[in-house]
């Protein structure tokens, strides 16, 4: 009987894996927006074919729309499991903040620009929203005084409004999407359709491309997550995110 219970656990994929799956999608999506975009928008070459086609790098925008959602239930797991929360939001912080110049110079060309915020930011702000409504609702408890509810609608919207306000990536509907997919972490159905409108949302507002859609894809993903979260160094996705802007600025740097 133990032996079943293990292979059911084990069945399915790690949180490993899922990292691994949204790393590669969002170096795909970035060596189209960062690199190909970059290179014949801002410097005024034509498109050409095969990696260089226009239609290629939609293709990678498309496939990397599949990031972010996995990205938000991981930042998700990741609270549930946490020995600190305050540590798990000062690490976001921390890599927010040295994630800014790569950002800024892999998109914009710039040392610094208010124009866009890296997605650390708006994981960092839907975290602490996320972490917030547990302590203010005292994780959802009945008897949680009216005012303190108020007081954790308030600290989300919050939240909300400052990812729109500092432009973080996905901004305002960013921020939703992680509090969505919290709230009904264990209602994974209507997570699912609730998290697949906020996408849609985002283009129906104007705030993003038509591709944002294809998010929706990855939302069948969280239903083969075997709860394990699999072996992982624990930094690699912090340093890669600074790391790889940094590499494809730099090539950027070298096709001038």
């Amino acid at each position: 009987m133990e032996q079943e219970v293990s292979a059911v656990r084990t069945r399915g994929v790690s949180g490993a894996v899922l990292k691994w799956f949204a790393i590669i999608t969002m170096l795909m999506d970035h060596f189209g927006a960062a690199f190909l975009e970059g290179m014949f928008s801002a410097r005024g070459y034509r498109w050409g074919t095969g990696i260089f086609s226009y239609n290629f790098c939609i293709a990678m925008r498309i496939i990397g729309r599949l990031a972010f959602p996995v990205f938000c239930f991981l930042l998700i797991e990741g609270l549930v499991h946490t020995r600190s929360r305050w540590k798990y939001l000062l690490r976001l912080a921390v890599f927010a903040l040295l994630s800014d110049v790569p950002f800024d110079r892999a998109f914009f060309q710039s040392w610094f620009t208010l124009k866009h915020q890296n997605v650390f930011f708006t994981l960092m702000l839907g975290l602490a929203a996320c972490a917030a409504w547990d302590w203010l609702t005292q994780g959802n408890d009945p008897a949680c005084p009216p005012v303190r509810g108020l007081a954790a609608i308030l600290v989300a919207a919050a939240a909300v409004l400052g990812a729109e306000w500092i432009h973080s990536d996905y901004g305002a509907l960013g921020v939703v999407l992680i509090l969505v997919m919290y709230l009904l972490r264990e209602k994974p159905y209507a997570r699912d359709l609730l998290g697949i409108g906020v996408l849609c949302l985002m283009f129906l507002m104007g705030h993003s491309h038509w591709i944002e859609v294809f998010g929706a894809l990855s939302f069948p993903l969280f239903h083969l997550y075997n709860g394990q979260r699999g072996r992982q160094p624990k930094y690699f996705f912090y340093v890669f995110y600074p790391a790889h802007l940094l590499l494809l600025y730099g090539l950027l740097v070298l096709v001038r």
